[in-house]
């Protein structure tokens, strides 16, 4: 696929992939950096082709600046592969972040996304017993249902801005203080199962026609499940 692209100047594998041993598992992503002079476009543009070639994207995650831009991707099959692009010759191209356009309503669509991507990273840290990073995005998976509820008030309000609580959209705190805690693999994994249920149900509020595939996530905390529990160290 690089080197259809002449704008790709080199493909190189870095992380678990790389090396004469490679240390790869069942819960591996594959790390690539490509060369260009056009970071953020090839990037994007070469994710693309991995959609269109091998499965569709079930989440993302982009970050970076105009000398080197990554591109995380969750595929629907489970794949995960992260796609970092550099400049190394173009020593004035601007440092700052690449800043998104502010497409408002795009803003629940967004939050779904990040959503999943926390999801998934949260699974695949508690497989490999991982607690204290599984249990913090784990955690930051009650603040997306949060926001989403935030999104329908200001919907149902038309402003964002709100002196004084009191409406019904308040009761969401209390909602997911039932939630399981994350601080051991099966805790986290029932966790994300319940904000994944609480996160459904504020998506039909926002649109009583709207169908959410969240197959692969469920696919993927079954497995994690299924995974034996590590030694514990105390």
């Amino acid at each position: 696929m690089a080197s259809r692209d002449s704008r790709i100047r080199d493909l190189q594998s870095h992380g678990s992939a790389s090396g004469k041993r490679p240390c790869i598992d069942r819960w591996s992503d594959l790390d690539i950096v490509l060369t260009t002079r056009e970071p953020a476009a090839v990037a994007e543009n070469f994710a693309h082709q991995v959609s269109d070639r091998f499965s569709p994207v079930f989440a993302t995650s982009r970050s970076g600046n105009y000398a080197r831009y990554t591109l995380r991707l969750v595929l629907s099959d489970l794949r995960r592969l992260d796609i970092t692009a550099v400049d190394p010759v173009d020593r004035q191209a601007p440092t700052g972040p690449i800043h998104a356009a502010d497409d408002s309503p795009n803003a629940m669509a967004d939050l779904v996304n990040d959503f999943r991507f926390d999801a998934v990273l949260a699974a695949v840290k508690a497989a490999r017993e991982d607690i204290l990073i599984s249990a913090h995005l784990t955690l930051q998976l009650a603040r997306h249902v949060l926001v989403a509820a935030m999104l329908l008030r200001d919907r149902e309000a038309g402003t964002s801005h709100h002196r004084f609580g009191g409406t019904c959209w308040d009761a969401w705190a209390g909602r997911l203080a039932s939630a399981p805690t994350p601080y051991d693999r099966v805790g986290v994994t029932a966790a994300i199962r319940y904000y994944v249920n609480a996160l459904e149900e504020v998506l039909t509020e926002w649109d009583a026609e709207r169908r959410s595939d969240n197959g692969p996530l469920l696919t993927l905390l079954d497995a994690v499940g299924e995974q034996p529990v590590a030694h514990q160290m105390r």
